[in-house]
């Protein structure tokens, strides 16, 4: 009995240091101790859901080939709390800057998925290079076409450009009919959704930007065709994550802060998260004498005032709820009243997607609306700062002038 039982005790160390090596192979645990531990829970579906923080909710699908299979979370520079949910239980990190959990899911007690939660940037994250004789704030001048935003700036040290600055913007892009001008060097490919749907696209890498005292280098562009003759470059919120920045449209000035700045205090303020970089922020809507409450994306790339996505319409019984003024391609045309940092938008003509005929496009404002802002993001912390400006009386797309265009006077 008693070599029996040696010989099962030998088998356990075995198995514990075998295991135990396959975790230093593949970087989940660097040294070995009586404190490390591997988190295990459980699944019977492939299908989960991360809980970040207060505001995310993300489904999350398990992958026993991805070793680790990293998440990233929301706001990696403020603490915060991470839970994976499985059809079998859950499991709560507290996140810092910097670190790491690790965990394994069985899947169906057989499959292991090695999950790695990461508060750090993603490897989208494009690097500002700090200009050791330029402190912050860096303030670049700005110009508008419509209601959109512009940058003067140079790209690989020779080439000027024309740069939208896009909130809603997932990647940093490059015109088609600018490409060959600016003379860059394609190297990939990708997949690319957007206004002339699901495409693949030629990508460059290598790229180094300035607008005025900013640099970035090692900047990544994709090419796409929807850009207007005009624009040469769009850049995004994925050059900013680690700054606090301010659009001044007053003063036609944009503004890169690493420390929130004093005038934040004379704003209203609320929370924000990110897809894929772009900030999305709670805003209401009244229509139909119906009041929903959702998470819209903050688009200052948009020419007009807002939109409905399929996110919006297929939530509950959203779409059967929404009157509208007419039938446009297979979207609602509808009235509404929109309520953004303590500020009233009455009569909003926008249209709404159909749930049954999805578009991949998310539900919106445009910067016909936010333009009428002075805006500060801080994208450390996760919060938008709004304050009406000198643009507060412009037109927007509303019912009367609908009217108009329908032959109604």
């Amino acid at each position: 009995m008693d070599i029996i039982a040696d010989i099962a005790m030998k088998n356990r160390t075995f198995i514990l240091l075998f295991f135990t090596f396959l975790l230093v192979s593949f970087g989940w645990i660097n040294t070995v101790s009586a404190q490390d531990k591997i988190l295990v829970l459980k699944a019977t579906h492939e299908n989960a859901v991360i809980y970040d923080g207060e505001n995310v909710k993300l489904n999350w699908k398990l992958n026993p080939k991805v070793r680790p299979d990293i998440y990233y979370v929301n706001l990696p520079y403020k603490k915060s709390k991470v839970k994976l949910v499985t059809d079998q239980g859950a499991i709560s990190f507290k996140t810092q800057y910097g670190k790491s959990h690790d965990l394994i899911v069985l899947l169906n007690g057989k499959d292991s998925c090695f999950v790695r939660i990461l508060a750090k940037e993603d490897p989208s994250f494009i690097v500002l290079t700090q200009n050791k004789n330029k402190p912050y704030p860096l303030e670049i001048p700005f110009t508008m076409t419509g209601s959109r935003i512009y940058f003067k700036g140079l790209l690989n040290q020779k080439e000027e450009v024309n740069i939208q600055f896009d909130l809603g913007a997932g990647t940093s892009c490059v015109s088609k009919q600018s490409s060959e001008k600016l003379k860059l060097l394609f190297s990939g490919k990708l997949m690319v959704s957007n206004t002339q749907g699901i495409n693949e696209a030629r990508t460059s890498s290598e790229n180094r930007i300035q607008i005025g005292d900013a640099v970035w280098n090692a900047v990544p562009l994709t090419e796409v065709g929807n850009m207007k003759p005009d624009e040469d470059l769009i850049m995004g919120n994925s050059f900013f994550r680690d700054k606090i920045i301010e659009i001044n449209y007053d003063r036609k000035v944009f503004l890169i802060y690493n420390e929130l700045p004093k005038n934040a205090k004379d704003f209203t303020k609320q929370a924000v998260f990110y897809e894929q970089h772009r900030p999305k922020f709670k805003a209401e809507i009244t229509q139909n004498n119906r009041k929903y409450s959702f998470w819209f994306l903050f688009d200052t790339g948009r020419e007009g005032t807002m939109l409905i996505g399929d996110d919006f319409t297929r939530e509950g019984e959203n779409w059967g709820k929404l009157k509208e003024l007419q039938m446009l391609n297979e979207r609602k045309l509808i009235r509404l009243d929109a309520f953004i940092g303590g500020r009233a938008f009455k009569d909003i003509v926008t249209n709404a997607a159909d749930p049954l005929k999805p578009t991949g496009r998310p539900t919106l404002f445009g910067n016909q609306i936010l333009s009428q802002f002075n805006v500060i993001l801080d994208n450390k912390e996760g919060i938008l700062y709004l304050q009406p400006n000198g643009q507060s009386h412009e037109p927007y797309s509303d019912y009367n002038r609908y009217l108009k265009e329908v032959g109604h006077k």
